[in-house]
């Protein structure tokens, strides 16, 4: 790859407000088969109208990472996924995976939307006389994390007024709500909504699977599991609709066949020891659904991807230098390997890479978000159009001179971007926080003046974006968005006060995207650049690289 700078002294800068998408994937096509449930009527698919079907509806968690996500090429990952692509495989159907939260699980077997739940769905009594259970694949327990500045160590140490977090429909909320009925719950429907809540001090504690509150004080400093074993040891197993018996006596033989080659273990490895460790292996896993197998472990073999083959071509595209620079250098090794020369160059500016797209200089350009692009071509006459959707970058709350946003106070100041569309995503942002209401709460060019409540007479200091994170000393919160809060060196994850959630209005809209001219999109070598984009491989860079500040879109 060849990188060059079309101005000696360019700003590291970042397209204005590339944002968003959603990581929260919709139940797809295959899951309009879902039937009402007419008294005495099954909502349920058989084992045979399944395969006759060709699909099956299998519910997972889109944002529970690392038993369900979605990756690179828009695909779901994690440890349950792993088990579910394999039952995809040996049933010989296709797979719809189908975006599933804790408290709908029951429902969406109840209701024929899904012909199995595989999320995290811990056996509980009350559960099995509404969904039946197939054998477990792995043991749970419950734990609480707190902040190291206070660490619960246990629920005698929560006081009257304190809050604990849950997640409604978790065995957390059932067990605390009967044996700590004392105790208040702030519940949430989403693990993104209650981290989000956590982290912003709502909670003294967060109470979930212990394999939840592990992985997260292991992946955020300063938080600490106190109570790592809560009540008795549980187990998660798959769940199909009540009296489903083809697909569940399948089910359980899939489960004893799997054991016998030691699949769960393989399972765990490829997806679990990153966020566990091996130490955990032996522990957590349930092989063969509790009969143990020993068998060598077959191998994965990893596929190509579905691009054709280039024979020297060179593909030029114009980039912002961070992120999109540094995510289309790892990208051309791997198009090296499939026949194309990518060459890239360097702009500080949000113009000139449009320019040189629509005269042809270029192939294509990384750097915007679709609302700026179609701004663009009105006002500019351009004729340019999406090919891929690839990553976004989300905004933020950050600390000024006050760390929560509960300490806020008549007449703070916030710092917010001052362009269109950087304004609207941070006031959108405050408004999902409770701090102010526009007068059009969906609005995308909202600025100061769009505010219809500001109930602590809050003082916006309008600034462009990039000058906003030098100004963290004199005032006392300031709103930017991933990009510039990645150059001012913030993390996302670990210093955000709060940030846009993954099914905000915000991270729907602002994708970073490849942009071609139109009757160019479909060209051999755009899909082979795009396909390489939304490769494992480069969401993996994308997630090892920028530590939440850049995130694969999810679609």
């Amino acid at each position: 790859m060849r990188i060059g700078n079309m101005k000696k002294n360019f700003l590291k800068k970042l397209v204005t407000g590339i944002l968003a998408a959603t990581l929260g994937v919709t139940a797809l096509a295959g899951c309009g088969s879902a039937k009402t449930a007419d008294k005495g009527d099954k909502v349920y698919r058989t084992l045979d109208e399944i395969k006759d079907s060709g699909e099956i509806n299998i519910g997972v968690f889109s944002d529970k990472n690392p038993f369900g996500y979605v990756d690179d090429n828009g695909d779901y990952q994690g440890y349950d996924v792993y088990f579910a692509d394999r039952i995809g495989k040996d049933l010989g159907v296709k797979i719809n995976y189908v975006s599933t939260e804790a408290a709908n699980r029951v429902e969406y077997l109840q209701t024929g939307k899904v012909d199995i739940i595989l999320a995290n769905f811990t056996v509980t009594d009350e559960r099995a006389e509404k969904v039946d259970f197939a054998l477990p694949y792995m043991n749970v327990g419950l734990g609480v994390v707190s902040h190291k500045d206070h660490v619960i160590k246990s629920l005698d140490e929560i006081g009257a007024d304190d809050q604990v977090i849950v997640i409604s429909g978790t065995t957390a909320e059932t067990y605390l709500e009967k044996n700590n009925p004392d105790i208040k719950l702030q519940k949430f429907d989403t693990y993104a909504a209650a981290k989000t809540a956590f982290e912003n001090g709502t909670g003294v504690a967060w109470a979930n699977d212990n394999t939840e509150v592990i992985a997260y004080a292991q992946e955020n400093e300063g938080y600490v599991v106190g109570i790592p074993s809560l009540g008795s040891q549980d187990s998660i197993a798959p769940a199909v609709s009540k009296g489903n018996s083809t697909l569940l006596d399948w089910l359980n033989s899939e489960i004893k066949s799997l054991g016998k080659e030691n699949f769960f273990h393989a399972d765990y490895e490829a997806t679990l020891t990153d966020t566990y460790g091996a130490d955990y292996e032996d522990t957590l896993v349930i092989e063969g659904g509790g009969d143990a197998a020993e068998a060598d472990t077959s191998a994965t073999e990893t596929g190509k991807l579905d691009i054709t083959p280039g024979n020297g071509e060179t593909i030029k595209v114009a980039a912002s230098p961070i992120p999109h620079a540094e995510i289309l250098a790892k990208a051309a090794d791997i198009l090296k390997d499939y026949g194309y020369d990518l060459e890239v160059t360097e702009f500080d500016d949000y113009v000139q890479p449009n320019l040189v797209v629509e005269s042809g200089e270029f192939d294509a350009n990384y750097m915007q978000h679709l609302p700026y692009l179609k701004s663009f071509n009105k006002e500019q006459g351009t004729h340019l159009v999406d090919a891929g959707d690839i990553h976004y970058e989300p905004f933020g709350i950050y600390p000024g001179t006050k760390s929560k946003l509960e300490d806020i106070a008549d007449g703070d100041r916030i710092a917010i971007p001052n362009d269109t569309t950087n304004e609207a995503r941070a006031l959108l942002l405050l408004q999902d926080n409770g701090l102010i209401k526009l007068k059009d709460e969906t609005s995308l060019t909202a600025t100061v003046n769009d505010i219809a409540e500001n109930p602590h007479n809050l003082e916006f200091v309008e600034l462009e974006a990039a000058q906003v994170a030098r100004v963290v000393n004199e005032v006392q919160y300031v709103v930017l968005n991933g990009n510039y809060a990645l150059e001012a060196g913030y993390s996302v994850g670990k210093d955000a006060i709060a940030y846009e959630a993954n099914d905000s209005l915000a991270a729907k809209t602002y994708v970073n995207i490849i942009a071609v001219k139109e009757g160019n999109e479909n060209s051999d070598k755009i899909k082979a650049l795009v396909t390489v984009l939304r490769s494992d491989e480069i969401k993996k860079f994308i997630d090892d690289t920028y530590d939440g500040a850049v995130i694969f879109y999810e679609k």
